[in-house]
């Protein structure tokens, strides 16, 4: 299994969901959409309805059916997570699954809204678990900062987003 491939894979994903969440009204959330790849040729799916919990969960059931078609595939939505302190922060969580991994690699990354702005770094949750290996971390990591350099707003917005 390639990591750096797959660092890249969320590094692009990272980057195209800031820069989505960089363009929204302060109380719009993003709609969950998929990348997919196939041969090199990217193309994106999203998931609109009436409801967040509806889009996410239309999402989720189509994942699956895509680790059958695709050579890989990148997920993204809104969601939030509970910090010690009890408050909620707003993140986005994403899912990377490429042919050979056991699982999706799980991870999210925390922002605020107004003004948009990353925080901290992104959190891996199942990086084992996915059939990733401790020891290819390092390109992991180059992968990842590849991918958001691959992005044409990540790319040149990144660094503002920090």
């Amino acid at each position: 299994m390639k990591h750096e491939v797959i660092g890249q894979i969320l590094g692009f994903i990272m980057a195209h969901s800031a820069a989505i969440g960089d363009s929204l009204a302060e109380h719009e959330l993003m709609v969950p959409y998929v990348i997919t790849m196939n041969n090199g040729k990217r193309e994106s799916m999203e998931f609109e309805a009436e409801t967040q919990q509806q889009a996410v969960s239309a999402a989720e059931k189509k994942l699956p059916e895509l680790s059958r078609s695709f050579e890989a595939w990148s997920y993204s939505q809104d969601g939030l997570v509970t910090l010690d302190n009890g408050e909620k922060q707003d993140v986005f969580f994403f899912k990377v699954w490429v042919k050979g991994m056991s699982e999706p690699l799980q991870a999210y990354q925390m922002y605020k809204k107004h003004p948009f702005k990353l925080i901290g770094n992104i959190q891996i949750l199942n990086y084992s678990e996915s059939g990733l290996l401790a020891k290819e971390q390092e390109q992991f990591s180059v992968g990842i900062n590849q991918g958001i350099e691959l992005h044409p707003t990540g790319s040149k917005k990144w660094p503002l987003w920090l």
